[in-house]
């Protein structure tokens, strides 16, 4: 139970992104109209949001808090809208798979920050948005953040949920994402319902048929990292943006197909408002949303069934909303902020020379990850045949989720090649990260497949119509299970770099400059300092077990005037000499300089035991 119940902030948690999730769906059930699908009612509200805050926020110096005030008031007045037209604001399918996740929510809601890119970007920040209420700009430069000029959407829902609760919340991304992909599971029951011709099972799914679901985007979903899906990381928000971004790009071929006026006009317009939510996640999925366009172009253009003439019309509700927040987005970059982020070098620095080598290494990486490898293969192979015959619903499918997946896995090889350092790209850097932005549309892709499959008589459906229950009893169990592996958060270096931060940043004064000794580590304990401390004494760096010369490196930096405060976690031969004490490897200690060349101890903290 410890990894469950370890504070009542907890509550203030689980309220704060409730609160978020409650207006986001109230204000996109409002626009949606009573015909909508619900599952998407918390995206478009998400998106709308998004809208506001950044056309307001790069137009404006409105602070975001006031911004916030408008984007509550609105949800009110829609929520109330909605209950009364709907006479319910959440779908109920939702809350059934809700009640049957919510030990996990509860696990998540006891986490707390604890991967590197979380204190260098994720969390921190959320915070600066917190403590100045506006973007990034000349005069506002988010100092210790590394990539301000990414955008900003999921910054908003840390930001917002920490509104509501008084201060940051760190696991306010993790929730939110746990919401994100048990939301979509109601994607994924549409989708089984059209695959069995069942669309009866859309509108009154069975308990069953909802957890089976919910087990396709938690726990046997192919790219469902805990590391990645249980911290602030923006990849879970982005896969599901772009899977729900395929889904309906999808619809709206059918719909097209079939004659549907009413469907074409929705989905437009609900499409254009999901791009514009994935083209503000993060700098690649600009990628994402070229390619989902581009893939239903081609898919419609190939199909003779398909009007023309009638896409020609939708187009400015399905690519004006993200080319619009795109350029706002852009605009701010280029006129307000020293960039950070991703960029591509000229030509003559492009990496061609080592394209081999990368492919063979992105192979490599996708052979370690079979269950996912083998899923886009058989997408992809179904998706070339079903683009040269186009004859059926499944043929179309098919061919926009491998157009999207074969795409995004080019950009990557032309990212490494023009944009990474040598290193990274020979290493294929965060590869396996980036293809989890294709995992929904992949579970999308074979959730319709096999529904398809089952239709036509799957030769095991005796057997597993016997144990239809289980999905229900993995879903309530997973969380017990699993809870020490999703607790990584609880790794004990981890709880002592922030506790030893923590105390240090209560330790220093305004004028002190803090180095983090740390020549055995991988540098983490460097941004979990950097993180903790915070403004509250000036960051002067780190040393790490990666610098070439680390005892060179500690020697130059003792010396600096500025640097008035050293936190050691790790020693090696040489370092006790240039500190002139003798420290015990078994415990991190805070130092003061206390004249030239010499050093007292403040204060040290015992390292948790190997064992």
């Amino acid at each position: 139970m410890d990894y469950f119940f370890e504070h009542w902030g907890q509550a203030l948690s689980l309220v704060g992104v409730a609160a978020v999730w409650l207006a986001f769906t109230a204000i996109g059930a409002f626009l949606g109209g009573a015909e909508r699908d619900r599952a998407y009612d918390p995206i478009i509200g998400w998106a709308a949001v998004s809208f506001l805050f950044t056309a307001a926020g790069v137009a404006t110096s409105i602070p975001f808090t006031h911004l916030g005030g408008l984007a509550a008031a609105a949800a009110v007045a829609a929520g109330v809208a909605v209950w009364r037209r709907d006479g319910a604001l959440v779908s109920p399918q939702l809350l059934r798979i809700l009640a049957m996740t919510l030990p996990l929510l509860v696990l998540v809601s006891a986490m707390r920050g604890s991967q590197w890119d979380e204190f260098s970007d994720w969390l921190i920040i959320p915070r600066y948005l917190l403590e100045t209420d506006t973007f990034p700009s000349k005069e506002n430069p988010f100092p210790k953040a590394v990539y301000t000029g990414y955008p900003y959407s999921w910054h908003f829902v840390t930001y917002l949920a920490s509104r509501v609760a008084g201060y940051l919340l760190e696991n306010a991304g993790a929730l939110f994402n746990v919401l994100l992909l048990l939301n979509f599971a109601l994607v994924v029951v549409r989708l089984i319902a059209r695959g069995l011709e069942r669309e009866d099972l859309a509108d009154k799914p069975g308990w069953r048929l909802l957890a089976f679901a919910a087990l396709t985007t938690t726990l046997i979903n192919p790219t469902f990292a805990q590391k990645v899906v249980l911290t602030s990381y923006a990849d879970t928000p982005s896969a599901v943006a772009a899977g729900m971004a395929v889904v309906l790009a999808w619809f709206l071929i059918e719909d097209l197909v079939a004659g549907r006026s009413s469907g074409v006009r929705r989905n437009a317009w609900q499409l254009g408002l999901v791009l514009l939510l994935l083209i503000n996640l993060k700098q690649a999925t600009m990628v994402l949303v070229t390619l989902t366009v581009l893939a239903a172009a081609f898919v419609m253009i190939r199909d003779p069934q398909v009007p023309l003439g009638k896409v020609v019309r939708l187009l400015p509700a399905i690519i004006g909303p993200p080319v619009i927040i795109y350029l706002v987005w852009r605009y701010h970059v280029s006129s307000d902020l020293a960039v950070r982020e991703f960029s591509v070098r000229s030509f003559d620095g492009w990496f061609i020379h080592l394209i081999p080598q990368i492919l063979w290494n992105m192979l490599v990486a996708l052979s370690k990850k079979g269950y996912y490898l083998a899923l886009i293969v058989i997408a992809v192979i179904f998706g070339v045949r079903g683009f040269f015959r186009s004859r059926t619903p499944f043929d179309r499918f098919a061919a926009i989720a491998a157009m999207v997946v074969l795409g995004y896995n080019a950009f990557l090889l032309f990212a490494y090649v023009t944009t990474f350092g040598e290193f990274d790209a020979l290493r294929v850097a965060s590869y396996w990260r980036y293809n989890m932005h294709l995992g929904a549309v992949i579970v999308a892709f074979s959730a319709y497949g096999a529904a398809v499959l089952w239709r036509r008589g799957f030769p095991g459906q005796s057997y597993m119509a016997r144990v239809s229950w289980l999905p229900v009893a993995l879903l309530i169990a997973a969380p017990f299970v699993f809870a020490p592996k999703l607790r990584f958060d609880k790794a004990p270096m981890v709880v002592h770099y922030r506790a030893v931060g923590s105390d240090v940043a209560h330790l220093v004064r305004k004028d002190d400059g803090v180095y983090v000794v740390d020549p055995g580590g991988s540098g983490e304990s460097g941004v979990i300092a950097s993180y903790e401390i915070g403004e509250r004494a000036t960051w002067s760096g780190y040393v790490t077990a990666f610098f070439p010369n680390r005892l060179e490196a500690l020697a130059k930096n003792a010396k600096r005037p500025g640097v008035t405060v050293l936190v050691v976690h790790s020693l090696v031969e040489g370092y006790e000499d240039v500190l002139g004490l003798t420290l015990a490897a078994d415990r991190s200690h805070m130092l003061r300089k206390t004249g030239p060349g010499q050093w007292t101890i403040v204060q040290s903290w015992p390292k948790p035991s190997s064992n």
